[in-house]
């Protein structure tokens, strides 16, 4: 009489490699879609923010103010949104300050900066369009200045200029 406990024994591991298969099959395919979800997402970051350049054309300190005036010019392929929620250090090479958005204009000493759009006034920096940031920091800063720019997407520019 031949043992049922051969069988068997073969029947239970052919199954617990069956669901071994599975789990690990489940587990690189969960992973492989969470890579591809990476990757469209980064893809699609990197496409907007190629779209998204600016470029710095000139900047000047009005001592009567003591505000910088700062002209930015968009040479990218898209529109760029939420100006006021960019970024905006000043300062020289010792010195750098923080200032805070202001939609309702700088004022001298403010700590703070606002942005005017030069052809087309409509809140959207458009393909071409030139804006001039004005930048009140509450304290003067001695020359050579010195900033950096930061959009809501993360593209930055930074320069220095005098006077």
């Amino acid at each position: 009489m031949r043992s049922i406990s051969g069988p068997l024994s073969e029947a239970v591991l052919l199954v617990a490699a069956i669901v071994a298969t599975i789990a690990i099959t489940g587990a690189i395919l969960y992973n492989a879609s969470f890579i591809s979800n990476e990757i469209v997402s980064l893809s699609a970051d990197a496409s907007r923010q190629i779209g998204e350049r600016i470029v710095f054309v000139y900047g000047f300190y009005n001592s009567s103010s003591g505000c910088h005036y700062l002209y930015f010019k968009n040479v990218g392929d898209t529109v760029i949104a939420s100006i006021g929620s960019s970024t905006l250090i000043l300062g020289n090479y010792t010195y750098s300050i923080l200032l805070f958005y202001n939609e309702t204009g700088a004022t001298p000493y403010c700590g703070c900066w606002s942005y005017t759009e030069v052809e087309n006034n409509n809140t959207l920096w458009e393909p071409r369009e030139t804006i001039v940031v004005v930048a009140c920091p509450p304290t003067s800063i001695e020359s050579p200045y010195k900033f950096i720019f930061t959009l809501p997407s993360g593209v930055k520019i930074s320069d220095t200029y005098r006077g």
